[in-house]
């Protein structure tokens, strides 16, 4: 008879796990073979199982574990950032970038036999980001050196957009399936962005803010769910609209759609925010700009990447919007929106509560992918 070293419970031989607390065993050996064996006598005096830590690693897997259970799923989500981002910094020819472009086209679209269940390695988007930033900083010294007004509506423009659009050629390069080209992509952008902010202000005509946020110009709680409440939804019902428009029926497809969506609200909100800043106005893009990378582009392909876990091939219907595994991320969505506009820092600072926010949304967006990836390869597995 053997027993586990942890706990000292009897356990059979060629076990590998104990089978009352869990603990992995060494490998068992018979007396007659080399090297070390489990003692065959039962400990004195058994160890007490150690309590469980809750370690940031046991949170994390936890998490995207129940997670991913509402994306029909199971288990935790492992991501390798380095692995991820492995191609950033590597170069990369023109035709490449080109044939980043040129997907998702009727001749450009690959069979599901060629669609990889890995998770991609996107560059491009960081090309973009330089691009708009580089831009950015001529536009700047041009308003600065020289006087020149003229290049104002440019500094607003390109600090508006550089990272939602940046943020968009990400899940562009993400979605495995490449089956939206990127004519639809920035069609989605435009009017898909300004119609949900569109939306967004005919909702705000039914909310009242407190007497509080009024005076103050401080939300509270309240006022600030009912903001990520109208536009969470104006998004998502524009989201829905283009979702039934393209009939597409997979989790990435659903993703890129809502990053379209997000990406323009955020692009067009944060232009109107950097043209009232006055004398502020590159202080607010800079802030607004490295922040979009976890607003309203994420919350926006969270709720795109819900929705088709419900939808999958089945025809859009409103009441899909009732399911409650697309209520639980768009709620998640609402929440971390919410959390974002009240005025409560975390941490210290305001700045310590949008890292933490934006990290949250990625880990949610993370778990969403991996339900996308798995579901390729249980449709390739389904085809062969």
């Amino acid at each position: 008879m053997h027993f586990c070293p942890n706990c000292g419970s009897p356990v059979k031989e060629g076990a590998k796990f104990c089978s009352k607390c869990g603990n992995a065993l060494p490998t068992l050996t018979s007396p007659t073979t080399q090297g070390p064996a489990m003692t065959p006598t039962q400990p004195t005096q058994p160890t007490q199982p150690a309590a469980p830590q809750a370690t940031p690693s046991s949170l994390y897997a936890a998490a995207t574990e129940s997670l991913s259970h509402y994306t029909g799923e199971t288990g935790n989500v492992s991501v390798n950032l380095s692995d991820l981002f492995s191609q950033v910094f590597k170069h990369h020819s023109k035709d490449e970038a080109e044939e980043i472009f040129i997907a998702g086209t009727k001749t450009t679209t690959p069979p599901l036999s060629a669609v990889s269940d890995e998770w991609a390695k996107p560059w491009l988007f960081s090309r973009i980001l330089c691009g708009f930033l580089i831009a950015f900083i001529a536009l700047l010294y041009m308003a600065t050196q020289f006087d020149n007004d003229n290049a104002i509506p440019g500094l607003i423009l390109v600090g508006a957009f550089a990272v939602p659009f940046s943020g968009l050629v990400f899940f562009f390069e993400a979605n495995a399936f490449k089956n939206i080209s990127l004519f639809q992509v920035i069609k989605i952008f435009f009017i898909g962005g300004i119609f949900s902010l569109l939306i967004t202000l005919f909702l705000y005509e039914f909310v009242h803010f407190s007497f509080y946020s009024q005076m103050t110009g401080n939300l509270e709680l309240r006022d600030a769910v009912s903001i990520g409440v109208v536009e969470e939804l104006g998004k998502v019902l524009i989201t829905s609209y283009f979702i039934s428009q393209l009939n597409v029926s997979h989790i990435l497809d659903g993703m890129l759609v809502g990053a379209s969506v997000g990406a323009g609200f955020a692009a067009f909100e944060t232009a109107g925010y950097i043209y009232r800043a006055g004398n502020d106005l590159v202080s607010v893009a800079i802030v607004r700009g490295w922040t979009a990378v976890g607003g309203h582009l994420v919350w926006a392909a969270i709720a795109g990447g819900a929705l088709l876990v419900v939808k999958r091939e089945k025809p859009f219907r409103f009441s899909q919007l009732l399911d409650s595994r697309f209520l639980i991320f768009f709620a998640l969505a609402i929440a971390l929106h919410a959390v974002w506009d009240w005025d409560l820092p975390i941490l210290g600072s305001g700045y310590s509560k949008y890292i933490l926010l934006i990290i949250v949304a990625w880990i949610i967006v993370f778990v969403l992918m991996n339900a996308g990836l798995k579901e390729i390869a249980r449709l390739k597995h389904t085809a062969s």
